[in-house]
């Protein structure tokens, strides 16, 4: 599947477990705060019409904070940006009758100089908690944050690299007499969590040193 250079991509909460080897850290580019539009009035379309009625109200409140983001995440885990139409396309019945439900991403950027989520999860959840709810609308923000990244596969060469360099060292402290076989190097990147706000870049590869004097070599 090709992706586009723009591509944003949240990444889960799991992290890494057994470490692959070599990463590279980043720090991600937005944090995303899990959001529900619920509305449980009885009649369908008086729940249709409250529910965009109080997203109307999200849309100009996100108009007069341009630290925030209005977002949905696709089946692909890519972030794309709010409308009403995406919006209502995503209204589903609610696990209680005559309910509806739609789910969103507020999200912001995370600057540079920030190194724990906190102070930005508090921006985010100060946001949704002064919303206009219309009618028997409720927005509910369950504290679940995420990370996303643009772009992440602008990081893959660097990742290689990181590992050729390490590769190479091990081999130098060798002082020569051996050859690399390896394997892995033109998969695709991966990540995953490495902290609060920061992602860990890596591939799946291996390798094995073998003398120079080995000419018939099977794994």
């Amino acid at each position: 599947m090709a992706h586009a250079q723009v591509d944003e991509v949240i990444v889960t909460g799991t992290r890494i477990r057994n470490s692959p080897g070599i990463t590279l850290e980043k720090k991600g580019d937005f944090l995303l705060l899990e959001v529900n539009v619920e509305n449980d009035s009885r009649e369908l379309s008086v729940r249709l019409k409250e529910m965009n009625a109080t997203i109307d109200n999200m849309i100009a409140a996100a108009k007069k904070h341009p630290d925030i983001i209005l977002s949905l995440i696709d089946d692909n885990d890519f972030v794309r940006p709010l409308s009403k139409d995406t919006f209502y396309a995503g209204i589903r019945t609610g696990s209680r009758p005559d309910t509806s439900v739609a789910t969103l991403k507020v999200k912001t950027n995370i600057p540079k100089k920030i190194n724990d989520a906190f102070k930005l999860s508090v921006k985010l959840a100060e946001f949704v908690d002064n919303i206009d709810e219309v009618g028997r609308t409720k927005v509910i923000n369950y504290d679940e944050v995420s990370v996303s990244i643009v772009n992440p596969y602008q990081y893959r060469n660097e990742v290689r690299d990181e590992i050729i360099a390490e590769i190479n060292a091990t081999t130098n402290a060798l002082n020569g007499g051996y050859r690399v076989i390896v394997t892995g190097l033109d998969g695709p990147i991966k990540w995953m969590h490495s902290g609060d706000l920061n992602l860990a870049f890596y591939m799946n590869y291996s390798y094995k040193i073998i003398p120079d004097t080995l000419t018939n070599y099977t794994k």
